[in-house]
């Protein structure tokens, strides 16, 4: 008796880890991308070992722009919606974002992450924002990126 007890324990545990779950995480990549819907427009064929991808956004202001630990795309600037699609290769990780047909503004790497816009008016500064960025990054005393090693 113990040991069906014991064997069908182990088949229940077994079918609970391999069954497959609904979760809408399972889709997200190692970069925080998640699947472009059918039919969506893209600016050019993605090429090899690579896709276009939906990131979510993290404004300037939220708690989470500077968290490491939180994926998505951090924006500066004015901004409508809540993700940005951009091209994602399997080694090189996000690349250049799109939005509307415009493409993004890089504004260098900050603690948490590459920084970007579309705001014209932010763009005006963006060599500034860069030197922020990395200054901050240098002054974070290891608790963000670094990308010099």
């Amino acid at each position: 008796m113990k040991t069906a007890t014991k064997t069908a324990a182990a088949l229940l545990a077994a079918a609970v880890t391999l069954a497959p779950t609904a979760h809408a995480q399972d889709d997200v990549d190692w970069t925080g991308g998640h699947p472009l819907p059918p039919g969506t427009e893209v600016p050019y064929d993605p090429g090899y070992a690579s896709a276009w991808k939906l990131y979510d956004v993290i404004r300037f202001g939220d708690p989470n722009f500077r968290n490491i630990k939180v994926q998505g795309v951090r924006v500066l600037g004015a901004f409508e919606g809540d993700s940005v699609m951009c091209h994602m290769n399997a080694k090189g990780g996000r690349n250049e974002c799109f939005k509307d047909g415009k493409q993004a503004t890089k504004l260098g790497w900050g603690v948490g992450g590459e920084v970007i816009t579309f705001d014209p008016k932010v763009e005006q500064f963006a060599p500034l924002i860069k030197g922020f960025n990395n200054l901050e990054l240098q002054l974070s005393s290891g608790s963000g990126v670094n990308l010099s090693s």
